[in-house]
């Protein structure tokens, strides 16, 4: 891939040169127009989804990458300021090679099953974008247990963002519904709440949410069962202990995270309200 990158950039350079060269206003040529719309179509088709599969490069940094490549794209047509093609030429060559290139020589290539995890959410609210690109940032690095725990904070914002949507008066009854059960799923469940603002609810623990969230009919048995799992590997990444979370164990948790909560029609989010996840017990 450096081998490609290298000369894909020493392209850039004979295309930035011809056009200095020509000293022409704007850029008439086919052939030159050809070669700067192949360069861009390359980086947008090509390079940029290979270094994103990789994980050794930043989304921030390819994203900036890609913007500057898809302007190029833009002024492909006929009659262009050549000055338009050498200040986005420009751009792009500058850093280039430290930000791209250096940067694979530097770091180790990450497994092609943990480079998924920079595909698999896609608009998410800002607020858990940041939280997941976090822990994909540290798997990459191969910090699996803090992946796990950003990764958890992903999932509960959402959690609490959508009990704060449907309202703390649904939460509290449910929970005293539960509470007053004899028998049944729900007969151990003894804590009633009373809460009314976010706040309040990122003092009740995730575990307790949880039982709640499947009590409003949000979550069934099994998906709380999955997720209580996912809980429990966040506990065991954030306290000392000797369990091991493996790649394997990574993908799992990131993957039913995605299924059960980011998918889950019950617990898409119409509003947009910033919350604050719970770091759990």
């Amino acid at each position: 891939m450096r081998q490609h990158l290298n000369q894909f950039l020493a392209e850039l350079k004979s295309l930035r040169n011809g056009i200095k060269s020509d000293r022409a206003k704007t850029v008439n040529k086919i052939a030159t127009r050809k070669k700067a719309e192949g360069l861009a179509t390359s980086w947008l088709s090509t390079h940029s989804s290979q270094l994103l599969s990789a994980g050794q490069i930043s989304t921030d940094m390819l994203d900036k990458y890609s913007d500057l490549f898809r302007q190029l794209l833009k002024i492909t047509g006929p009659s262009n300021l050549s000055a338009s093609y050498l200040k986005l030429l420009n751009a792009i060559i500058k850093s280039f090679r430290e930000d791209i290139i250096l940067v694979l020589h530097e770091q180790p290539p990450t497994s092609a099953s943990l480079a998924l995890l920079t595909t698999l959410f896609k608009g998410l609210p800002s607020d858990e974008d940041t939280y997941l690109k976090e822990a994909t940032g540290c798997a990459l690095k191969g910090f699996l247990r803090a992946s796990v725990v950003l990764g958890w904070c992903a999932a509960i914002s959402r959690i609490h963002a959508k009990i704060e949507e449907i309202g703390f008066a649904t939460f509290n009854v449910t929970s005293a519904q539960m509470a007053s059960q004899q028998k049944g799923r729900f007969k151990r469940f003894n804590k009633v709440f009373n809460l009314s603002s976010i706040g309040d609810l990122n003092e009740v623990f995730d575990n307790d949410t949880l039982w709640v969230l499947e009590g409003m009919q949000i979550i069934d048995s099994n998906q709380h069962t999955r997720l209580h799992s996912c809980f429990e590997m966040r506990c065991q990444s954030a306290h000392p202990g000797e369990a091991p979370i493996t790649e394997f164990n990574l993908l799992s948790f990131f993957s039913d995270l995605k299924e059960i909560v980011f998918d889950n029609p019950k617990l898409s989010r119409t509003s947009k309200a910033p919350t604050t996840a719970s770091t759990g017990p």
